[in-house]
């Protein structure tokens, strides 16, 4: 004679298996698809800032000295320029959105750097530079030059760039 507690499993251990088989194609569903992984990291990450860099330079011989600083946000980067005087302290005077949200580096003056306050065109005036990736990871050189008339940031396109749109 032949008990139901004699089989190799019972139903609670049969139960168990399954579940725990049906949760390991779950977890390997979401470690393969980028999307929905993005997606449950993001449910489990904060909502932090991190400051990735930091450079501190006078625009002009004769000023506005800033602070720039490039900030990872959940899932983005930006600038945030702050004029420093002291008067007032630290003023934001721009918050620039950089259309990548992976942050790069470049080599300046044999130096790798993620930020850099630089004369690109030789009128000098000191351009923000910030390297980014994209999601293909296509570098992306970002040149923002200060415009003293708006006492913004206007984004400098390459030559290439500015023949493309024509």
């Amino acid at each position: 004679m032949t008990s139901k507690t004699d089989s190799a499993f019972s139903r609670k251990e049969i139960l168990l298996m399954v579940c725990l088989a049906i949760i390991a194609m779950i977890m390997t569903t979401v470690a393969v698809i980028p999307n929905l992984r993005n997606s449950v990291k993001d449910l489990f990450s904060s909502e932090s800032r991190t400051v990735v860099a930091k450079v501190t330079e006078n625009l002009t011989p004769l000023g506005p000295k800033v602070t720039v600083l490039k900030i990872h946000n959940k899932s983005s980067l930006e600038l945030e320029v702050y004029k420093i005087s002291d008067a007032d302290g630290m003023t934001m005077i721009a918050k620039i959105p950089l259309a990548e949200n992976r942050d790069g580096y470049f080599t300046l003056k044999g130096n790798s750097t993620n930020l850099a306050l630089t004369d690109v065109d030789g009128d000098g005036t000191l351009e923000i530079v910030a390297p980014t990736f994209d999601d293909q990871m296509v570098p992306r050189l970002n040149i923002f030059k200060y415009n003293e008339g708006t006492q913004g940031f206007d984004k400098v396109s390459s030559p290439d760039e500015a023949g493309a749109a024509k």
